[in-house]
């Protein structure tokens, strides 16, 4: 008898190159697939088939256990996600039963590796490379790489018809780490793939210029490219002492003749731009996190100027041109109001002047230059920034048009605060109402009940947490069982029990 081909292909999925890239245990690894071209398209709501279905998001420490579970769906023309996530969508997957997928750079919890997407294998192109086999361009690549145009790749792989090159990353402080998807690492993460498939091209191998985002999926090792009918394959590559290639995120982009950046903000203000999506309260029904409010406006805004100023290459000088024809407003201008952000965030002034201190080492050229007396020390202005007068106050509005932040700009960067009003609009429009969520989770009250009868309001605060209802506490559950007509008393013990109608 004949083997089953279908079994044979699912046995070859490599789980292990997976987990090569995903050294994160936490994180979790998201796969989706193209449609089979012989089944009924899926449509979406305007009526045009989906690209791609998702299947799952899994742990990657749970991956080699439950990767044999979902491999019936990722055989043929299957996506992994190359960084790993925060966490998977809190609902299922109506085909394969299984965690659905949140695949945004928003969500994305470290960075694994930068890629490059070599399209080649295509001799119907005109384009330089394309007509190389995936062979003839993975040597070209290797030998792209012992001339020093780029650095050496840790992983290459046959993606079907084009090769596909990783560049593993670790953390700056600890090597045995992932590096922490910030929004401005994403910004330099995006920047090191820029350069390097520019280099690719400079040496006429036709590298993806759209494969550079964050939250990019690649072929499944061991999965079956349809229309090339081949196999993807992936190599890990070894120096001469028998050691992978490793990269911090300025190791790589100095290498790649990028300015390097590499700061932090400080703790207090990165929890505040960051928000845990669940907090405990000491007196339920009480709201103590308003008073953060404008400290968490100055912590976002803090990021925001980070994660320009990585996507800048660092600030200009005072009326120089940036690529997009905006003027930088200057390198003491852009300190100064980080200081101010920071102040207004209320992280401690020996903090604030260390994280300042750091920007200004990114700027270019860096703060101050060689010239004193035109660009005085950061410790005079930062300390009138920190002084007990009353902190200057800036609007979007002003800051916008100082910091070159078009509409598209902000999109581009998804900038928290600083961005023009339209596109904050269209981010409040995105958000769902409060009566819809409300509607929603009531709805998902009334059939959790049905199938499991009545719990306590505590308990149903757990299930409101483990299926993605932020920030609903057992308050809340008790005021959605009592407007669904249920409510506890203390003569049952606290269990609730339906209303008398």
């Amino acid at each position: 008898m004949n083997p089953d081909p279908d079994k044979a292909t699912e046995a070859a999925l490599d789980v292990d190159s997976i987990l090569a890239i995903h050294r994160d245990p936490t994180g979790f690894v998201c796969f989706t697939r193209k449609p089979d071209p012989a089944a009924p398209p899926r449509l979406d709501k305007t009526g045009k088939p989906y690209l791609f279905e998702n299947v799952s998001s899994i742990p990657a420490a749970e991956l080699r256990g439950i990767f044999p579970a979902m491999a019936s769906w990722l055989t043929h023309d299957s996506y992994f996600s190359v960084n790993a996530y925060h966490r998977a969508a809190p609902y299922t997957n109506k085909t394969t039963g299984l965690p659905d997928v949140w695949r945004k750079e928003k969500h994305l919890r470290s960075l694994t590796a930068c890629y490059a997407d070599i399209d080649s294998g295509r001799p119907e192109s005109d384009e330089p490379g394309a007509a190389l086999d995936w062979r003839a361009a993975q040597h070209e690549a290797e030998n792209a790489a012992d001339l020093g145009i780029i650095p050496h790749p840790s992983i290459m792989a046959r993606s079907g018809r084009g090769v596909y090159l990783f560049w593993l990353l670790r953390d700056e402080t600890d090597p045995e780490k992932l590096p922490h998807a910030w929004p401005e690492k994403i910004e330099l993460y995006k920047a090191c793939n820029r350069a390097l498939v520019q280099r690719l091209q400079d040496f006429h191998l036709p590298a993806d210029p759209k494969a550079i985002d964050a939250a990019r999926v690649l072929r499944v090792p061991g999965s079956i490219h349809r229309k090339a009918l081949r196999r993807v394959g992936y190599v890990i590559q070894l120096d001469e002492h028998g050691k992978g290639f490793t990269y911090t995120l300025p190791e790589l982009a100095a290498a790649l003749d990028l300015n390097a950046i590499s700061c932090d903000l400080p703790d207090q203000a990165r929890r505040l731009a960051h928000p845990a999506t669940y907090r405990r309260t000491k007196k339920p029904g009480s709201a103590p996190l308003r008073s953060l409010s404008m400290k968490a406006l100055n912590s976002q805004r803090a990021q925001d100027l980070l994660t320009l100023s990585t996507w800048r290459g660092g600030f200009l000088k005072r009326g120089s041109k940036y690529p997009d024809g905006s003027t930088s407003p200057g390198r003491k201008w852009a300190l100064s109001l980080y200081a101010n952000c920071l102040r207004g965030s209320g992280v401690d002034q020996a903090e604030a002047l260390a994280a300042v201190l750091s920007m200004a080492s990114t700027m270019r050229p860096p703060y101050p230059s060689d010239t004193p007396d035109q660009d005085p020390p950061i410790e005079t202005f930062f300390a009138a920034e920190y002084a007990e007068a009353k902190r200057l106050r800036w609007t979007n509005a002003k800051l916008c048009p100082l910091l070159g932040v078009t509409a598209a700009v902000a999109r581009e960067l998804d900038l928290q605060t600083i961005r023009p009003l339209d596109v904050a609009l269209e981010a409040d429009q995105a958000r769902p109402l409060q009566a819809d969520v409300i509607r929603a989770r009531r709805d998902f009250v009334r059939q959790y009940i049905e199938r499991y009868g009545v719990i306590t309001a505590r308990r149903l605060a757990n299930v409101y947490k483990a299926h993605g209802f932020i920030g609903a506490n057992h308050e809340t559950a008790n005021q959605d069982m009592q407007a669904l007509g249920f409510f506890s008393t203390r003569s049952t013990g606290g269990r609730p029990r339906k209303a008398a109608l």
